[in-house]
């Protein structure tokens, strides 16, 4: 028993061991050896772009120095820092690759399985500082490639930079010499020119090719037509800011697009400046193009402070060139950066995305590293640090060194590695070993290779990876509810939302927004559109002035059937009042009609409405004008056929014929307009803010088919209006009782004045809902009014008259029926009957005194006729020569009768002489 457990003892040392041996194995083994080889050499001989170098045994080996230049330091003065862990991280993607060169390692790229059995060029690095500024590149540039040949190191090509505006100087040098340039990360569209960088390549997609997913999602997936960019003034920054407006105007041409830049060493003043002037664009959707930790602070808390950032209206959206570790922080809870950068995104061509075995197998293998012998070689590879610099050290923080924030810089940089390695000794192949720098890079253009990221093809012209073989992601910046924030801390950390993985984008998980929903908001602010309802208060004052209309054309009724038999309604006929009313009252409900829109109404309520609106006024204005063209008839055919002392009564088939003819044609043609051509009710924008947001709106019922319709309907009531006026006209000097002729004319007159007028004003008003409620119910209310007023009011001015003169006479006590047959008596003058008004009426109250022939009938009785009128002026002339010849005669007599009393005083006085 004892011996057994000693046994299992023993292999769980060994398991532990094995595993501890496992950890801490180096992974960079020949990476070591090859660089000490050069640096050990006794003899090194330049052969074009590489380095033969002769070992102490006589061997030679081939060898191509990569210099890889990224901006490990900032050496601006008085900020001089070291930067994010990406750039030295990068550097290890850099040996891990050169490491699979070497060995033919094919784990993460097929073709360079077994790459040492075929090509005897072997690759070594040599690192420096790049910086962020163009004369630090510059210089190194300069210095590298002017070093001598055979003693000194000069590269085979170059690795590099970062920021685009460090890679153009760079690229226009190394090019000029001869020296191929791949970078990993520069994606300015500038360095497309391949006359002015014909040596330049890189294994992610410009910004020009990045712009297209970054305009598709936001276009397509979130549905902005409005992007500010913020972007920093320089090559990369100017050249993605192009990229995105010349990617809206292919992709998304309805989008408007402003942009706002700053310089890339900005102050206070400048950071507030360029945050206003990006508030003052309105817009909420936000594309930021900046660098450093330094700008994302800076920015984002003045964004906050003015209000565009940390408000839940507005969204970030980040480029490639701000780390994830400018999100994956701590910060205080409910502070400005907190509020700011929650709910941002940030939009990159990636490796690849977790999951996928090669993406997973690549981090893995970084992860690797992390062992005591190959973070010694790591550390020795860095560059010299600046004066005042300690170099860092990764076995202080190896968690945060090997992390996966930086995942895309590393892999693009092996896949750059790996694209150069492998165009070497394809060019070494083809000449014996030996080959320029025009030849390495034809031969890196013509790369087909499924790398860490994805399939790696290049533009044969500019040597820009393809855009479709590239992978773009995503990531949505989140609070991290794990619980690492401290007591009053929070920490954000960043997830991949979407995916483009083939030309559309896919979602993975919803985006998580600002305000902490998962619905984007309005790309502009929201604008309160003016609907230009009718509105409560005018709609109340034109309903109550069309239930006035229906109360007075109903009181109006019932005084008609209550006098029903006196003279003063008989003589005018009942049944034409009760048209009037009735017409009245059925234009009076238009207005209700009229006064429905869509702020009370459904759309299927409204357009049922605009429909049945046409019926009630035209049938409405047909009854009550059939009784004024039957009236206005039978008077002109008395005018014509004048029989004097006879009462015009307007018979059944005088009111019948008229208003059936017209209601029927008006039916006709509201039938057909209604069955083939219904208005709908429409709301219509007819006015835009300067960002195009409607401002202004109307409902209107939409009657432009309707147009013949309206023509035909209004030609006739034009040719049956000008009828009854021209009638009523002619007949105007027929003097019939209670002076009817003249309101009828008046009230023809009248309405057809009030009806243009507001005809006229319907159409030159701005087709406001409000103001066309208002001329449509006051047009309707004046026209039944005056109908109402002008043909009753006299009446019931008559009524009341006889009744007061009634009261009066029945005080003298039976002197009344004296009185009245007095003034009842016929005056006959050459066989014409007058008749005294007042005194007719008097005997209309007491049917006993009327004469027989008068007695249960209607109709007008006709007072006086034109013609009548002239034969009493020609006899009025006569009489008056009888009457002047009667006067000449008598004072003839008595002048004659004196001159004979004269003869005779003088016969007598001769007698008495």
């Amino acid at each position: 028993m004892a011996l057994l457990q000693n046994c299992c003892l023993i292999i769980s040392l060994l398991a532990i061991a094995s595993c501890l041996s496992a950890t801490d194995a180096q992974i960079l083994n020949t990476f070591q050896e090859f660089h000490n080889l050069r640096n050990d050499a006794t003899g090194i001989t330049r052969v074009q772009s590489i380095d033969v170098v002769k070992a102490a045994d006589e061997s030679t080996t081939p060898i191509c120095n990569l210099a890889m230049m990224m901006p490990f330091f900032d050496r601006k003065p008085n900020r001089t820092r070291m930067l994010e862990n990406g750039v030295f991280q990068a550097m290890a993607a850099v040996m891990l690759a050169i490491e699979h060169l070497n060995t033919g390692n094919g784990t993460l790229v097929a073709e360079a399985e077994g790459l040492d059995q075929r090509c005897p060029i072997k690759f070594n690095l040599e690192s420096f500082d790049s910086g962020l500024y163009e004369v630090d590149v510059v210089n190194h540039v300069i210095t590298l490639i002017s070093r001598q040949p055979g003693i000194e190191r000069v590269p085979c090509a170059f690795l590099g930079a970062a920021r685009s505006a460090v890679s153009i100087p760079s690229a226009t040098i190394s090019s000029l010499k001869g020296f191929p340039q791949i970078s990993p990360i520069s994606t300015s569209s500038k360095l497309d020119d391949p006359k002015s960088f014909p040596l330049f390549g890189r294994t992610i997609p410009s910004d020009a090719g990045t712009s297209v997913p970054a305009i598709l999602y936001l276009r397509n997936k979130l549905g902005v037509k409005n992007l500010a960019i913020m972007y920093v003034n320089d090559a990369y920054g100017d050249a993605y800011a192009q990229g995105l407006q010349k990617a809206a105007e292919r992709y998304a041409p309805d989008m408007k697009i402003q942009a706002v830049e700053f310089p890339f060493d900005i102050t206070p003043e400048i950071v507030k400046r360029t945050v206003k002037s990006v508030k003052e664009t309105q817009y909420r959707y936000i594309f930021s193009i900046m660098f450093s930790t330094a700008h994302h602070d800076a920015f984002m808390t003045e964004a906050y402070e003015q209000g565009i950032a940390g408000t839940g209206d507005h969204f970030w959206m980040f480029s490639d060139s701000v780390s994830t570790s400018i999100f994956e922080r701590s910060f205080e809870i409910g502070s400005p950066l907190h509020l700011a950068s929650k709910g941002c995104s940030r939009i990159s061509a990636v490796a690849g995305i977790e999951g996928d075995e090669r993406y997973d197998t690549f981090m893995r293998s970084i992860a690797n590293l992390n062992n005591p012998n190959d973070i010694a070689l790591l550390q020795s590879a860095h560059p010299t640090p600046p004066e005042g610099f300690e170099p860092i050290q990764i076995a202080d923080d190896t968690e945060k060194f090997f992390a996966k924030s930086n995942a895309a810089v590393v892999a693009f940089m092996y896949d750059a590695t790996i694209a150069l390695g492998l165009s070497a000794c394809r060019a070494g192949g083809q000449n014996e070993t030996f080959f320029d720098g025009k030849q390495l890079f034809s031969e890196f253009l013509k790369s087909d290779f499924n790398g860490v990221t994805g399939n790696n093809t290049y533009d044969q012209a500019t040597g820009t990876r393809l855009t479709e073989s590239a992978q773009f992601s995503l990531l949505n910046v989140v609070e991290d509810t794990s619980g690492a924030g401290g007591e009053n801390t929070v920490r954000l950390k960043t997830v991949v939302s979407d995916v483009f993985p083939n030309g559309s984008w896919e979602e993975l998980i919803p985006m998580r927004f600002n305000d902490g929903s998962t619905i984007p908001p309005p790309d502009l602010p929201p604008v309160e559109v003016d609907m230009n309802y009718i509105g409560w208060t005018l709609r109340l004052t034109g309903w109550l002035s069309a239930v006035f209309v229906v109360i007075s054309a109903v009181y109006l009724a019932l005084w008609t059937y209550k006098n029903r038999n006196k003279s003063v309604v008989l003589q005018t006929q009942p049944v034409f009042l009760y048209l009037i009313c009735a017409g009245c009252s059925v234009m009076a409900i238009g207005i209700f009609v009229a006064g429905i829109d869509d702020e009370i109404a459904s759309p299927a309520t409204c357009n049922f409405l605009c429909a049945i609106s046409p019926w009630f006024f035209c049938i409405g204005w047909v009854l009550a004008f059939s009784a004024f063209y039957a009236k206005t008839t039978c008077i002109n055919r008395f005018f014509h056929n004048p029989v004097p002392g006879v009462k015009i009564r307007i018979e059944t088939g005088d009111l019948v014929v008229p208003a059936v003819l017209l209601l029927s044609a008006v039916m006709i043609v509201l039938l057909i307009w209604t069955a083939r051509a219904p208005p709908d009710f429409e709301r219509t924008i007819y006015e835009w803010n300067s960002f195009g947001q409607p401002t202004k709106s109307r409902g209107l019922c939409a009657y432009e088919e309707a147009v013949p319709y309206a023509v035909v309907i209004g030609f006739v009531f034009l040719i049956s209006v000008e009828l009854a006026i021209r009638r009523a006209y002619e007949a105007r000097k027929v003097s019939v009782e209670f002076a009817e002729t003249e309101y009828i004319v008046l009230t023809l007159v009248t309405i057809c004045a009030i009806a243009m007028f507001g005809i006229l004003l319907w159409f030159l008003l701005d087709h406001s809902p409000a103001a066309l409620f208002v001329v449509t119910a006051a047009l309707i209310f004046l026209v039944s009014m005056a109908m109402l007023l002008l043909i009753f009011i006299p009446k019931i001015r008559f009524k009341k008259q006889v009744k007061r003169r009634t009261e009066a006479n029945s005080a003298f006590g039976g002197s009344s029926r004296l009185n009245m047959k007095h003034g009842a008596a016929n005056v006959a003058i050459t066989g014409l009957d007058f008749l005294s008004t007042h005194n007719q009426s008097t005997i209309d109250d007491d049917p006993n005194l009327a004469p027989p022939n008068r007695r249960d009938s209607s109709g007008m009785i006709v007072l006086a006729h034109p013609k009548e009128i002239d034969l009493l002026k020609g006899q009025f002339v006569s009489l008056k020569k009888e009457y002047d010849e009667l006067k000449r005669t008598k004072s003839t007599r008595p002048a004659a009768k004196q001159e004979r009393s004269l003869e005779k005083n003088k016969s007598e006085s001769s007698k008495s002489v």
